[in-house]
């Protein structure tokens, strides 16, 4: 059911949009309004919050990258990004995230009108991404389940990603200009380059490499939904060389408040990679 549901989401996407492919390269205006969608990379899990009630129960930082890409397009930024978040359950469904129930993030974008940026990272919960890095770390993963179960959350989740980017055309088309905002989607950075620092009793060689090849098919999944969408655009987001460990590492330590996710340096990172696709 799920698989006709994106046929159908592809092709009135496409249908829809290929009279204003070139609207997706417009440039944005001077002072453009940008809010920030996502999960606790876009959030900035693990960096000082701001103290309001809301930032702490999400985890957000005015160190996230969503404030650097702000700062270097001269504007302001409303980040409603929110640990935890999935697509269905954060972006475009309300998120219950510590017994507070929280609007649908796309709901919050279009509340006081239509952005001229939207950026997102998300994903990584609806793949259980930190669910398999936990059993990597406990038991053993890159099991045959693990694999069949890793496709199946991708797929659904390629689903998942067309309803809400379709949704964001939708509150276009409601607002008094039917022309989407610019949406960036970022991927989605490996954290590890080996396996000694995190103990090899704990995560394998092997298992480092199975991580990897799971990041790459999650960002895999995100890419291939792009075409539909011509408004939308993948962001690819590298911290190579700045892994955990690394003598430079831009990822916190399995100690850490956010184990594994960007440090500043590392969200200092992720904000280039946007603004680089703000201008391409």
């Amino acid at each position: 059911m799920k698989f006709i549901i994106f046929i159908l989401l592809a092709a009135l996407a496409f249908s829809a949009l290929v009279g204003d492919s070139a609207s997706a390269a417009t440039s944005l205006p001077a002072n453009p309004r940008y809010v920030a969608l996502g999960d606790s990379v876009a959030a900035g899990a693990g960096l000082p919050t701001t103290g309001l009630s809301t930032d702490v129960l999400c985890g957000r930082s005015s160190s996230a990258y969503p404030y650097q890409v702000a700062a270097t397009l001269n504007t302001s930024v409303t980040s409603v990004a929110c640990s935890g978040a999935k697509v269905n359950k954060g972006l475009y469904g309300s998120q219950v995230r510590r017994g507070s129930v929280l609007p649908a993030q796309i709901d919050q974008a279009f509340s006081t009108g239509k952005p001229d940026l939207i950026t997102m990272t998300i994903g990584a919960n609806d793949a259980r991404w930190i669910e398999f890095m936990t059993k990597c770390y406990i038991t053993t993963c890159g099991t045959r389940f693990d694999n069949a179960a890793a496709r199946v959350l991708r797929a659904d989740l390629r689903i998942e990603l067309s309803v809400a980017l379709y949704r964001i055309k939708q509150y276009s088309n409601a607002s008094e200009n039917t022309t989407p905002p610019k949406v960036l989607v970022g991927g989605y950075y490996t954290p590890l380059s080996t396996a000694e620092c995190v103990g090899s009793n704990r995560i394998t060689p092997t298992e480092v490499s199975w991580i990897k090849s799971q990041t790459n098919s999650l960002n895999q999944a995100l890419r291939s939904v792009m075409p539909y969408f011509s408004y939308a655009q993948y962001v690819p987001v590298s911290f190579s060389g700045h892994e955990l460990c690394s003598d430079d590492s831009w990822v916190q330590g399995i100690d850490s408040l956010a184990p594994l996710h960007p440090t500043a340096e590392g969200q200092t990172a992720i904000a280039q990679s946007f603004v680089n696709a703000v201008y391409r």
